[in-house]
């Protein structure tokens, strides 16, 4: 191909630092016409430049054992990071499919290369070697980017659902209801009492109707969470009172062993208003 032959994988390196561009150009267009989702042109730009400068720091750490280079790879990897990456992640499946081919475009592509500029068998083997392991490090931190971006996600929603189902609703002055609704989970328990029963105190609430009529079921544990926050609020100089609870719900809260008869019940939250007001 008429390329000047070089000595070392050292010379190598620095030539392919010089290709870089053409090359990841040619990696790119490839991986475009497997992709079945569009990209805009900046994602396309970034990743022409990103294969580029993967292809120099491939060449740069030749030199470095596998163990040395993961830590230095993992680095450099999240410096190419940028949050509009995120939304494509979403869209692993059709990023990750054309995976396999690309793989062997480069392998073939450096191989041919290596040849052409006289390397050894042993330094053909060397440099594809660490392609093939640098590559399967960026799927496997894509993965668990992946991973993590699902977690953070479920965990906003899950944070927004306890902020829906344990709203504190002032009503009137000094008076508010807290409707439960749903399940009483560890997690909704916590968030009423670290986020909810201090906004009580905020808005200098005296008296906190809880109201059952929304709740899908309880047990005792359940039952348990719910009157440590009865406990809390009463601690704190609020009146507490419930509303709401059905009959069969009743028998399983007497049945948990808490002194039931004590806590002012009304059957409605009109009832309850009536009275209080």
């Amino acid at each position: 191909m008429g390329f000047e032959k070089v000595n070392s994988i050292k010379e190598f390196a620095h030539f392919l630092s010089k290709r870089a561009e053409s090359i990841s150009r040619e990696i790119v267009n490839y991986n475009l016409s497997k992709l079945e989702i569009t990209l805009p042109q900046e994602i396309i730009d970034k990743s022409i430049d990103t294969n580029a400068e993967f292809l120099k720091f491939l060449g740069i750490t030749l030199k470095f054992s596998n163990e040395e280079v993961e830590p230095r790879f993992i680095e450099w990897l999240i410096k190419q990071e940028t949050p509009e990456d995120a939304q494509y992640i979403e869209e692993l499946s059709s990023l990750i499919k054309p995976y396999a081919e690309t793989r062997q475009l480069l392998i073939k592509i450096l191989s041919q290369l290596c040849i052409d500029h006289g390397l050894t068998t042993e330094e053909v083997i060397t440099v594809t070697s660490r392609l093939s392991y640098f590559l399967d490090l960026s799927i496997t931190e894509t993965i668990l980017k992946r991973e993590r971006i699902t977690k953070e996600t479920k965990e906003k929603q899950d944070q927004k659902i306890r902020e829906l189902s344990s709203p504190i609703i002032p009503i009137q002055n000094g008076i508010a209801v807290l409707p439960i609704i749903g399940d009483i989970d560890v997690e909704k328990s916590e968030f009423i009492m670290n986020r909810v029963i201090p906004r009580v105190t905020e808005l200098k609430i005296e008296c906190v109707i809880i109201d059952f009529s929304s709740i899908a079921s309880i047990d005792t544990e359940t039952a348990a969470r719910i009157f440590t926050i009865y406990d809390v609020l009463r601690l704190l100089g609020i009146n507490a009172v419930f509303t709401g609870i059905r009959t069969d719900l009743v028998s399983k809260i007497i049945n948990s062993g808490i002194n039931f008869p004590s806590i002012k019940t009304y059957a409605t939250l009109q009832q309850a208003l009536e009275d209080i007001g």
